[in-house]
């Protein structure tokens, strides 16, 4: 008798060979599935939320925080990184002018978010694709925020672009 084995993955990971200006790195990228969530339920006054830790550039630090602020997504980014939302219509991550080292995710909206590593050497850059949305669990208000992928550069000052893999 042949028993059935089942592998659940709670996330896919790629690296891609980039080579800039006489370097070699690679992009380190992550496909979540199921995506990273954390929930906020207006209903539950004591809950505690969740934090997402995140580790970009998979050196076992926390590199991006996400937890919620009050009832909105708060990315926080850690020592040497810093965070911003890119236009739509404008995958550059280098084009980015306003890096923050924080932001909040209003739900119901969705917007390519970049990273910026800063280093003595010069940045490495990344992106997530997150969502959050307001929806209902029953009958309360529920707020959830998504983390399906994410992507980040080994290769010094590469100029990834929002999306690359």
């Amino acid at each position: 008798m042949v028993l059935p084995i089942v592998v659940g993955l709670c996330c896919f990971s790629a690296c891609h060979k980039v080579e800039y200006e006489g370097q070699t790195g690679k992009i380190l990228h992550e496909k979540y599935n199921p995506a990273l969530n954390i929930s906020y339920n207006y209903a539950d006054s004591v809950q505690t939320w969740d934090t997402l830790c995140i580790d970009l550039d998979q050196d076992k630090t926390t590199d991006l925080k996400i937890y919620f602020e009050y009832d909105i997504p708060f990315i926080q980014a850690m020592k040497d990184w810093q965070i911003c939302i890119l236009s739509s219509n404008n995958p550059n991550i280098t084009d980015a002018y306003w890096w923050e080292r924080g932001i909040h995710v209003f739900y119901d909206s969705v917007h390519p978010i970049a990273v910026v590593h800063n280093t003595e050497d010069g940045v490495y850059y990344g992106w997530l694709d997150a969502y959050s949305f307001l929806g209902s669990d029953g009958q309360e208000r529920v707020i959830r925020f998504y983390l399906r992928e994410t992507s980040y550069c080994t290769c010094l000052n590469y100029p990834l672009k929002w999306g690359e893999k």
